[in-house]
């Protein structure tokens, strides 16, 4: 099973390679593990074969490249942050959705060109920033969806297009909304 983490070099990437290396990882069969980040990410000490990648996952090309490799798991752990996003609001959109969109519709082509039954996981890191203030001491799947800042708005687009390239059956994606982390 290849493995893709998408924002290895950052510190939420750095934990999740650890766990997925671990004895007791839930990921069976690791035969590959794909690195993906803007800087190149430390090489893990692993008998597993490792590839580095480093680019910027806003560009056109990075797409093709990181769907060549047909991951049959992608963690996607790659965004610039709420104060960042807000204040360059062009690289927050091109990072935080289009080059997301452009990885989904790379595999997309895979699954359509190649008449494969080619559908990856994903496992996307979206942020409570979807939601507006106020909150609620308890946040159930019924609360309106109404960001208040361009990184919330970018988190909740690529939400949508993880659940509508699932709905069509080219991925199976999940998206997990987590909290501020420090």
């Amino acid at each position: 099973m290849k493995v893709l983490v998408i924002g290895a070099a950052g510190m939420i990437g750095k934990k999740l390679i650890q766990r997925l290396l671990d004895d007791n990882s839930p990921v069976h069969l690791l035969s590959k593990l794909i690195l993906y980040d803007i800087i190149e990410s430390e090489r893990p000490s692993t008998k597993i074969p490792v590839k580095i990648l480093s680019g910027d996952i806003s560009k056109t090309d990075q797409a093709k490249i990181l769907a060549s490799e047909k991951p049959n798991i992608i963690y996607h752990l790659a965004s610039i942050v709420s104060g960042e996003a807000e204040e360059k609001f062009s690289k927050g959109w091109n990072t935080n959705t289009h080059g997301t969109w452009r990885l989904l519709e790379e595999l997309r082509q895979i699954r359509e060109t190649s008449q494969s039954e080619y559908k990856p996981k994903i496992i996307f890191t979206s942020s409570i920033a979807v939601f507006g203030a106020p909150f609620p001491d308890k946040i159930s799947d019924e609360f309106l969806c109404a960001p208040q800042t361009s990184y919330g708005a970018q988190k909740a687009m690529t939400e949508m297009l993880i659940s509508d390239y699932s709905r069509k059956g080219f991925i199976d994606g999940i998206s997990i909304r987590l909290p501020t982390i420090c």
